[in-house]
């Protein structure tokens, strides 16, 4: 039963077997001690962490006096689960990698992948995202391989909190919603409500306030019907969120009282560690300091490792307290030691993430119809070694394995045309048919390796279209991607054949601009500036008028990486819209303390 698959070990049917077994009092040590890590299981899978460590403390002495390997990766396994749900990250991260190098030559694959998922996710809890992109990288392939539909839309999961550790709401919604398309194709294998409120909470950091709270009433239905308290709790935590952000305070507070009761009862202490931050962050936009600094100790006590990790936004709330009080020097100190923290941990990883994540993820639906095709010529090759036995129709054997071999250049003609066909996709903006991001950053890598040696020079713009979703609010989606086209068309016709813009998100664009300063950039910039705001709309819908947001860098000898560029271009884009959008910002090198 231990090898039973997670959605499988989550079900009433699996509690009430293992129960079963626990009632039966002739069993020995070690069915004792598998019963009572299976029954942990089943706790700790359905959020109910105390009762997951109660059988945990039963199982261990028995684990210990039967002292079989086996039985010991199997507590283990359960242990990493547990132990991060109860905040210590540190021993579970490392029971985790230990585990690992011992099972994994000898565990079934949909084990072996939800065990490297949970590294993973610790890993990203940790901020060691290198870490946690690799981890995510053989899990991957252990879905693949097993074709497991639950792993694959965890893996998404996985891929959507890690994007939403790293603000980057628009990708964490994108896996979230592919994690939820999985789970609608296969609703007998795969059934975890959390998706949505994972969802809900990405649309909530993006500021769709609307769809956020649609989605935290869906997932609190279904969460009342399944009676899954932890659930319902994190939706409460959701809903405080959302309003919070639109300055309900009282509302958010109601919420969050709530959450709390219905937490307490399961003991997960990283979940009550997220509330009191939250709580926290309500009491002091309502100015009620001393409660806020309260619960912020209480949320430091919960979980103390998280707290270690959490320096920067715990030092950022500290710092509204002494702001609050009036004690601005201190806030001040604090907010710097908050800023540090945050570059440190968030400057360089984003990046990472951001260029490798997406390249994995875009090669999936490839490198599934490779594997579709590779066991289509694998029936094709039983097919000839089954007619090879039959020597008496030779004749007919020669003019069979002649097809098989027209058959054969058929198919490889085939797999080479959809892979040209693959390959173009997922380097092209469906929409626009300008390159998408993936292809864009190739180019732009491109460029900065001929720069480096200080051979040529190259000039980067990123615009964003000023209140994009005001059209789309307004006048629906349908015209919005027009919008988006006509835009993209303007800006092609504008600028010069050696330069290339792509799409790189929503309403966001990126131009590269080879051999350009960045006197002749902020010229460009500005032209297309003009072209948007006197472009005509009209065959669209009437009352159209549109201006963007530009931000403006050159490449200097002093970028090391290509990072750099790109972060400058994205800071002062950022400026442009903070600002008051519709201009054109820019920096020469690397001054740029003023967007810091």
């Amino acid at each position: 039963m231990s090898n039973l698959s997670v959605p499988e070990r989550k079900q009433e049917a699996f509690f009430i077997k293992i129960n079963n077994l626990l009632n039966n009092k002739d069993l020995d040590n070690h069915s004792q001690a598998l019963a009572n890590i299976l029954m942990a299981n089943y706790h700790v899978l359905n959020s109910d962490t105390l009762r997951a460590r109660e059988f945990m403390s039963i199982a261990q002495p028995l684990v210990q006096s039967v002292n079989q390997e086996s039985l010991n990766n199997q507590y283990d396994y359960v242990n990493v689960f547990v132990l991060r749900s109860e905040g210590d990250l540190e021993e579970a991260l490392n029971v985790s990698e230990e585990l690992y190098e011992k099972v994994k030559d000898k565990w079934v694959l949909n084990k072996l992948g939800d065990l490297v998922l949970e590294n993973a996710y610790i890993n990203a809890l940790f901020a060691r995202y290198r870490e946690s992109i690799q981890s995510l990288d053989i899990a991957l392939d252990y879905s693949l391989d097993s074709n497991d539909p639950y792993l694959i839309s965890e893996t998404y999961n996985v891929f959507g909190i890690l994007y939403s550790f790293l603000n980057d709401h628009k990708s964490a919604i994108m896996y979230f919603e592919k994690a939820i398309d999985v789970m609608k194709q296969h609703p007998n294998l795969v059934r975890n409500i959390y998706f949505y409120a994972n969802l809900a909470d990405s649309y909530r950091q993006d500021d769709q306030y609307e769809k956020a709270l649609e989605l935290t009433d869906k997932t609190m239905q279904l969460a009342i019907r399944e009676g899954d308290i932890p659930l319902q709790a994190f939706a409460h935590q959701v809903r405080a969120r959302v309003f919070t952000n639109q300055e309900k305070y009282e509302e958010a507070l109601q919420q969050l009282k709530s959450a709390k009761t219905l937490q307490e009862q399961v003991g997960e202490q990283m979940f009550g560690y997220e509330l009191h931050l939250d709580f926290a962050s309500a009491y002091i936009k309502l100015g009620q300091i001393d409660a806020a600094g309260e619960h912020i100790e209480m949320a430091i006590d919960s979980a103390q490792e998280a707290a270690k990790l959490d320096d920067f936004y715990l030092n950022k709330l500290r710092s509204d307290i002494e702001a609050k009080r009036g004690n601005y020097e201190q806030a001040y100190n604090l907010l710097s030691r908050s800023s540090r923290a945050y570059r440190q941990s968030y400057n360089d990883n984003l990046t990472y993430v951001s260029n490798l994540a997406r390249e994995q993820l875009d090669q999936e639906r490839l490198s599934f119809e490779n594997k579709l095709l590779e066991n289509e010529v694998a029936l094709n090759a039983k097919y000839v070694d089954k007619y090879k036995s039959y020597s008496h129709i030779l004749i007919a054997l020669v003019i069979l394995l002649l097809l098989l071999v027209v058959l054969g250049f058929w198919l490889l003609f085939k797999y080479r045309r959809v892979a040209k066909t693959n390959e173009q996709l997922a380097l092209t903006d469906t929409l626009t048919k300008l390159p998408n991001r993936r292809q864009m950053f190739r180019k732009l890598d491109n460029e900065h390796v001929k720069s480096v040696p200080g051979n040529s020079i190259y000039s980067l713009i990123i615009f964003d279209i000023d209140h994009f979703k005001t059209i789309n609010d307004r006048f629906g989606h349908h015209i919005g991607d027009k919008v988006i086209k006509r835009i993209a068309s303007i800006t092609q016709h504008t600028l010069r054949e050696e330069d290339t813009i792509g799409r790189i998100s929503g309403e966001e664009f990126l131009i590269i601009l080879p051999e350009t300063t960045l006197k002749d950039a902020e010229l460009i910039a500005h032209r297309l500036n003009e072209q948007f705001a006197n472009a005509e709309f009209n065959d669209l819908a009437e009352g159209i008028h549109l201006t963007a947001s530009f931000g403006v860098t050159e490449y200097s000898q002093e970028d090391e990486r290509l990072d750099m560029v790109i972060n400058r271009a994205d800071r002062l884009l950022y400026k442009a819209k903070k600002e008051g959008r519709n201009r054109v910002v820019s920096t020469f090198n690397n001054d740029d303390t003023d967007l810091n």
